[in-house]
């Protein structure tokens, strides 16, 4: 009697087994954290028109996402993140009032003040970020050669500003904050801008590089 477990000349059955589906696995907790800062980064592409005070603090909420998808050479790392805001107007207020304190991969945020360039000459050349705010644009001219090749994400909200060197910039378009990113600037100055941010950027380059 042919028995149902084995083939006509004896030789057992070969069981195939039903293929398991892939189990689900949760996303590693720096993914989560990458992200969620991009929603975050997504969401601060919002209109400006529903008051003077809401816009800066948009504005603040850009600068901080820029700070999480920058990278800084190893020998810049500290425990602290300073940010120069250099002109004391309203932006410099908000980016102390939204980012001061805060912390971004174990590293605090510390904003400081300064009114002018000569002032930021004397005590603020330690920062890793500067953010020039439009009471000071006309100071990029004299401080872009200062920064050639140091280590400082330079920020600002000013027409031409990454033409000119700088590696990010605000700007309005049809109502909404939107930025442009230098990478050749950011790579310029030691300093490496992640593709999740660029992809979000318009890309711009120095004027006069191929």
């Amino acid at each position: 009697m042919h028995h149902p477990n084995r083939l006509r000349d004896g030789t057992p059955r070969c069981r195939t087994r039903a293929r398991s589906r892939p189990r689900w696995r949760p996303r590693p907790a720096a993914a989560r954290r990458s992200t969620a800062a991009l929603l975050a980064l997504v969401l601060a592409l919002s209109p400006v028109t529903a008051g003077a005070q809401q816009a800066e603090a948009v504005r603040a909420a850009f600068v901080l996402n820029f700070l999480k998808f920058a990278e800084w050479p190893a020998a810049a790392d500290s425990t602290v993140l300073v940010i120069a805001a250099l002109g004391d107007d309203a932006q410099a207020a908000a980016l102390r009032a939204g980012l001061d304190g805060k912390e971004i991969q174990g590293r605090r945020v510390s904003v400081r003040v300064f009114g002018d360039a000569d002032q930021w000459r004397r005590d603020g050349q330690a920062c890793q970020a500067l953010f020039i705010t439009p009471a000071a644009a006309d100071a990029w001219q004299g401080l872009r050669t200062e920064l050639t090749a140091r280590p400082v994400l330079t920020i600002s909200e000013a027409p031409g500003f990454c033409e000119q060197g700088g590696i990010l910039n605000l700007y309005e378009e049809d109502h909404r904050i939107r930025f442009q990113a230098n990478p050749g600037a950011a790579d310029h100055a030691g300093l490496k801008l992640r593709s999740t941010l660029l992809t979000l950027a318009t890309i711009v380059k120095t004027k006069g590089d191929k």
